[in-house]
């Protein structure tokens, strides 16, 4: 069954990395990937990648802390050797949470969030870059962003920051990579009821603040993430670059969280 559908998948064909692989939107987009055909190196620190059971078979797992520039280029190299090449990355993998008001901002927790999600993502979208252009056949350059990307919220500074940098980061390799047939996307994803959230969104406080700023009234799910991952990896989507796709259930579009219905 496995192999039909690899045959008549979207993505039949294609090759992957998956970086953030454990957490609850990368954890979907391999599997969505699969669905669709593709051969997947699924990228996460060590003991996470380990805990995860992936739908389906054939994923390759590769051990890599974004933190660590060595590492990715290596693990990336690794990847390349396994796949036999490689169309498309997604760089997925990002510390998620604030940091306390901004005067109290230390140092280390600045460095932390922009080493993993900019500078990590960065790098791994470097080294992608550079296997797709030796293999010649162009790709696919997907980051994950985040509503956060373009808005703010209180006690956030670092991780906002690092998630807007990644949404310029994306348009930038977008126009240098347009010569090599590499296009380069970013999805802002709002309120995404994931395991690594702090707080389950089935708490009363936080469910009754998302029925308030999301104008369909809930927090997504990774599975909706991935579908619009898969679009931009697939052949559909090959006039799109230094694009974002917001998928927040309308958040963004209110001007003020809080006077729906009022």
């Amino acid at each position: 069954m496995q192999d039909r559908m690899a045959q008549r998948g979207r993505l039949a064909g294609k090759t992957a990395i998956v970086t953030g692989a454990a957490g609850g939107i990368g954890r979907a987009t391999v599997e969505a990937f699969l669905r669709e055909g593709a051969q997947v190196v699924a990228m996460d620190l060590t003991a996470p990648l380990a805990r995860i059971a992936f739908e389906g078979d054939g994923v390759i797992r590769i051990a890599c802390d974004l933190a660590d520039r060595a590492a990715i280029q290596a693990a990336t190299d690794e990847a390349v050797s396994k796949l036999g090449g490689l169309d498309i990355l997604v760089a997925s993998g990002a510390l998620k949470g604030g940091t306390g008001n901004f005067i109290d901002l230390t140092d280390a927790d600045w460095d932390r969030y922009v080493d993993v999600n900019l500078t990590g993502t960065f790098l791994a979208c470097r080294a992608a870059a550079r296997a797709m252009v030796a293999g010649g056949k162009g790709g696919r350059i997907i980051t994950i962003g985040s509503v956060n990307s373009f808005l703010s919220e209180p006690e956030a500074a670092a991780y906002v920051a690092a998630k807007g940098g990644v949404a310029m980061l994306t348009r930038a390799m977008a126009v240098d990579l347009a010569k090599y047939g590499i296009l380069a996307n970013m999805i802002a994803p709002g309120p995404v009821d994931v395991t690594g959230n702090n707080t389950g969104y089935s708490e009363p406080k936080l469910a009754g603040e998302v029925r308030d700023e999301v104008a369909l009234g809930r927090p997504g799910l990774p599975q909706e993430v991935a579908t619009a991952a898969v679009f931009l990896a697939e052949a559909g989507s090959s006039f799109i670059t230094g694009s974002t796709i917001t998928i927040d259930g309308g958040m963004s579009a209110m001007i003020f969280g809080g006077m729906r219905g009022r």
